[in-house]
Formats: C-alpha cells, structure tokens, sequence
C-alpha cells in the first residue's frame, strides 16, 4: 500500500458516510424493511443524507476559517472537540424526525446508535486521538450483525465486504501513520459494541 492509496481508502470509507451506507445496506437486505415504498425510502436517505453528511461537511469550512481546525485531518484530538460537537446536533435531529416517521424503529435505533457513537467520540477526544475511521466502519460492522440477528436475515455478503472494507481502512490508517495499532483497535471495538448492543437491546 502506498499514501495515496491510503488516503484514496480514508476518503471512500470516511466516517460521514457510514450512516449513509448503513441506510442502504437496511434497504437492500430483503428483509420486510427492504419493502418500504419509495417515497419513503428517498425521505429516509434525505433526512439521513443530510443530517449526517451534508451539514457537517459545510461546517468543516467554517471550522478552517476561524481557525478552529489547521486542517480537514484534524491530526489532534483536540482539533476534533468542536466538529465532533456540532456534528452531533444533526446526528440527534435526524434520530428526532426518524422516530416521527411510520417507519420500522430500527432504522431510528441506527441512528441513535451512531449519535451515542459520536457522542462517545467526543467525550474519549478530551483526553485522547480515537480512530473515528475505524469506530464508523466497526459501528457498522456491528450493526450487520446485529440487525441479522434481531430479524432474522441472512447478510453474510454484507459482513464479508464490511469486514473486508474494515481491514483496508484500518490498513491505510496505520500506513499513512495517522493513528497507533491501539487507536485503530480500540476505535473498531467501541463502534462495534456500541452499535450491537443499541440494536440488540434497545
């Protein structure tokens, strides 16, 4: 692996894109959920979309500007505080208009699983540089899993891709030098526990 591969796999596999993809996987699964109509479904896509891509993505600049963060790598744990903080007030507002929808609750449960996730990521950034790459791609490693077991589907495909997509990112990571080996296993467990247990037992 070279850098600019590595830093090809972080962009692909960032972690604002973890609640996107983990909303497709939901649609395609072939479970009753996979059944919604379509209007809902581009709602559901457009309230997730945009809550959890789209305006954390146009503060970043505002961050830069200001001089909040030096750069979109936030390469301290300290330059992450504020973004993490103001990322997870749309984080809790699309769980709020989730829950409002006649949709089943485990896409909601999802998305509260990813806030607890971002909230968890800002408290451990007071003290300390977490892999927040490797606790988006572990909290949906776990939700898979767990979403298999709570309906009873059959995902395996798309655990062996998760897990497989786990592996390069945690690869890249470590190439490119942006995070040590506990960072990046530590990051993995704790979005993978978060995420498991939120579906299993919510």
């Amino acid at each position: 692996m070279n850098s600019t591969l590595a830093k090809i796999l972080s962009a692909l596999f960032h972690p604002l894109l973890m609640p996107l993809l983990g909303v497709v996987f939901i649609f395609y699964t072939g479970s009753y959920v996979s059944y919604l109509p379509s209007d809902i479904k581009r709602i559901i896509l457009l309230v997730v979309g945009a809550n959890t891509l789209g305006l954390p993505l146009l503060m970043m600049p505002l961050f830069i500007q200001f001089g909040a963060v030096k750069s979109l790598e936030m390469e301290s744990n300290k330059e992450r505080i504020l973004p993490l903080a103001f990322t997870l007030i749309p984080y809790i507002l699309s769980v709020y208009f989730l829950v409002k929808l006649p949709i089943p609750f485990v896409i909601a449960a999802f998305m509260f699983g990813a806030s607890l996730i971002v909230a968890s990521c800002l408290i451990i950034s007071y003290w300390w540089k977490i892999s927040i790459h490797m606790v988006g791609v572990g909290g949906l490693v776990g939700f898979i899993i767990a979403f298999s077991i709570r309906l009873y589907t059959d995902v395996l495909p798309y655990l062996v891709i998760s897990i497989f997509m786990a592996g390069l990112l945690a690869a890249a990571r470590l190439y490119s030098k942006a995070h040590k080996p506990i960072q990046v296993y530590s990051g993995f467990v704790l979005g993978f526990l978060i995420m498991l247990l939120v579906i299993l037992f919510l």
